[in-house]
């Protein structure tokens, strides 16, 4: 009986030892098949097999809808990111502000500033084979400009008119002089080419937008709302065409699941404004064999708002001091595992107009900050360690939401320790995202709000005219300081770039003098990239945050 139980066991023993064997060998050879010439038997959200030999594809996770059903060229709905993939620019933004030829080839500016002439590249076809001409650039334009909606970009508020000269010549006059007119046609939206087909009726400027019809590398060929888009070649592009022949982007919400998704192949790309991963999911993607971790120093900066309505922050003495107790060092080093760097200015060197001389900062000095504190007239009176004026303690209340950046909560509780430590007492109040902006746009519920500056081609210009600078009906939302308004207005008016950069030295000036902000630090652009991935190289801007048409895989 013992024999018989034995022998049972072992035939038993076989039996699961080759199942195992066999099942083992299916998935190595599903697996061979899925990353053959780069992915080819992938189906569109990555997970099957399907899908013609020699199709090259990535899957990117996105945080949320790409919002296909909505893409319009000439509204700011749908996913930035996907704007400029599928529709074209005039011109594009590079390094620090270069302004680089892309549907126009060359451009011209009249002496007084008013009147751009753009030369347009011929040969140019939209994606359904529809001619690219001047007169698709007026429909584009005059389906927004006009809009009351789009009033936050001076190019809509001055555009006067616009004027095909010839088939592929247009010339735009404005109402006035503006420098960075070149710098908001590189936006990812509204200024970017929609053909006249993608609306019905055809080629009427209030007709109902019906799909996303660019000249870009890249047009749509499926979409699930919530679940995914793929994109695939434009085979009218005219440009040299993509390396690959398709781009899947999965929608994954959390981030602990983007990094998984990562981790088990079934996304090959995830980072930056699209899918954003968590410092400690970097760290451990930093560990695996089968993921890189892609970095470059970023365009835009977080920072401390002061409430100038507050009478102790009025005082510039209590400023200084803020600046001078925070070691900004430490929140890189400790709190960012080491991604990114110690804030100086309010912009990072990436920026236009930013430069060694006019960036500098208040470094870490703790005394001296509490030496500032008392020409400021502030006494520790209770021993308690907070100080006090007459008989007031100095108290401030911080806010800051963690739906979009879950990092702040740890840098401003570092804050309020640091400030501590000279005697200003720090409350700290977490808001959900709509009482956030409604705190610092409308409210000014807060002392203290931790914020960030915008990415790329809005810096320095319209985050300075956004938050540093009255509107018609209102004061400066971050801080109000004529000297520094009327800086910012001559700036932008400056059509010679000498005289430009010295408006601008002048100003980054006036904002040190003031200790205006509390620079805090330079996020990185951040992607997790598969290892099969070849080719992956960052863009210059978080819409434009990859270079697609380079990527290609093993």
């Amino acid at each position: 009986m013992k024999q018989n139980r034995a022998s049972r066991s072992k035939r038993f023993f076989a039996v699961k030892t080759v199942l195992f064997l066999l099942s083992a060998l299916l998935v190595f050879v599903t697996g061979c098949a899925a990353r053959d010439t780069g992915g080819a038997s992938r189906t569109a959200d990555g997970t099957g097999s399907a899908g013609a030999p020699g199709d090259k594809q990535v899957v990117v996770a996105i945080a949320s809808d790409p919002g296909i059903d909505q893409l319009d060229a000439g509204t700011y709905k749908g996913s930035i990111q996907v704007h400029p993939m599928i529709y074209d620019s005039l011109v594009e933004y590079g390094e620090k502000g270069e302004i680089l030829p892309s549907l126009a080839e060359s451009w011209t500016i009249s002496p007084d500033g008013k009147e751009y002439t753009f030369k347009l590249r011929k040969d140019v076809k939209f994606s359904d084979g529809t001619e690219f001409n001047a007169a698709a650039v007026k429909f584009s334009f005059e389906r927004w400009y006009k809009d009351p909606a789009n009033s936050s970009i001076n190019v809509a508020k001055a555009l006067q008119e616009i004027t095909p000269v010839d088939t592929h010549t247009v010339k735009m006059t404005f109402s006035q002089p503006f420098y960075p007119f070149l710098t908001e046609l590189t936006y990812a939206r509204p200024v970017r080419i929609l053909s006249p087909s993608a609306v019905e009726p055809a080629g009427d400027v209030k007709g109902k937008f019906v799909k996303p019809i660019g000249t870009g590398a890249w047009k749509v060929e499926s979409y699930t709302k919530d679940q995914q888009a793929v994109l695939v070649r434009n085979p009218n592009y005219w440009g040299k065409a993509p390396l690959l022949n398709k781009i899947v982007l999965k929608v994954v919400n959390d981030p602990q699941s983007r990094l998984l998704a990562l981790q088990n192949g079934s996304v090959d790309i995830s980072g930056g404004q699209m899918g954003k991963i968590a410092p400690e999911s970097i760290q451990v993607a930093q560990k695996s064999d089968s993921l890189t971790v892609q970095s470059a120093p970023g365009t835009n900066s977080h920072f401390v708002v002061f409430n100038g309505s507050n009478p102790y922050l009025q005082d510039v003495n209590v400023r200084k001091a803020i600046n001078l107790a925070v070691n900004k060092k430490s929140i890189v080093d400790k709190l960012m595992g080491g991604m990114g760097k110690e804030a100086q200015g309010l912009f990072p060197a990436t920026v236009p107009y930013v430069t060694a001389e006019n960036i500098r900062w208040y470094g870490y000095e703790p005394e001296q900050a509490k030496q500032l504190l008392k020409e400021a007239g502030f006494a520790d009176t209770n021993s308690d360690g907070i100080v006090e004026k007459n008989g007031k303690p100095l108290e401030l209340n911080f806010v800051l939401q963690q739906t979009e950046f879950p990092e702040w909560k740890s840098i401003a509780e570092f804050v309020q320790s640091q400030l501590k430590e000279i005697g200003i007492g720090v409350n700290l109040k977490v808001l959900e995202a709509n009482a956030y902006y409604d705190a610092l746009w409308k409210n000014k519920q807060y002392d203290m709000l931790i914020y960030r500056t915008y990415a790329d081609s809005q810096n320095p210009h319209f985050f300075l005219l956004s938050l540093f600078h009255r509107s018609a009906n209102a004061p400066a939302v971050a801080w109000s300081d004529p000297q520094l308004e009327a800086l910012i207005d001559e700036a932008m008016g400056a059509m010679d770039a000498k005289i430009r950069q010295d408006k601008y030295d002048a100003l980054f000036g006036r904002m040190f003098e003031q200790a205006m902000v509390l620079p805090v630090y330079y996020p990185d652009e951040i992607f997790v990239v598969n290892s099969r991935v070849k080719g992956f190289k960052l863009g210059q801007t978080a819409y434009l945050p990859v270079v697609w048409n380079e990527l290609d895989v093993k």
